[in-house]
């Protein structure tokens, strides 16, 4: 698999498809960061894209919030995608549950576990990928006050998989 230039946490594991025709899905992740100077200079929600900095060790002091990227490869229709996203004690720090879906505008689902209906993220198409996106705040959050600094760990798993289709690490340092 070719991957990407710029990922710098990326994985891949497969999982069973479905009939002669289908493919196994495929899936990378990697981590970007915007910084505490693009408040100060001003850049937008709408342009954070264009000021995302890749890395794999973010220093708390200026990061504000961190991206995770997933590329997905083989991937169509409606999948729900889950974040497990474990803090540097190795202790759940949060469960995200996201329905995502390929080639679609947003619409709302109700999600197994989810106790009120949700928006489905509709994937980004880049090059060969469908690209699922979640953003994870640092700033003003439980990881600054209570300095939860070390390596952290992301398992993503797709539907109601028993093992993780990527996992992948990265550092919040001082």
């Amino acid at each position: 698999m070719v991957i990407p230039s710029g990922f710098v946490q990326a994985g891949s594991n497969v999982n069973a498809g479905h009939g002669p025709h289908h493919r196994p899905i495929e899936a990378l992740m990697t981590v970007a960061s915007t910084e505490m100077s693009d408040v100060v200079n001003g850049v937008s929600s709408r342009n954070v894209w264009k000021s995302l900095k890749a890395g794999s060790s973010f220093s708390v002091a200026t990061v504000r919030d961190l991206y995770l990227y997933v590329y997905w490869r083989h991937l169509s229709g409606e999948h729900t995608m889950t974040l497990l996203i474990y803090g540097p004690d190795r202790n759940l720090y949060e469960r995200r549950v996201l329905p995502i879906a390929t080639g679609s505008a947003s619409s709302k689902r109700r999600v197994r576990g989810v106790e009120d209906v949700v928006d489905v993220q509709p994937t980004r198409t880049f090059g060969q990928y469908e690209v699922s996106t979640a953003q994870l705040p640092v700033a003003g959050t439980w990881i600054t006050g209570h300095r939860l600094l070390g390596t952290w760990r992301v398992d993503v798993v797709l539907d109601e998989a028993a093992i993780p289709v990527v996992s992948g690490t990265f550092a919040i340092t001082e």
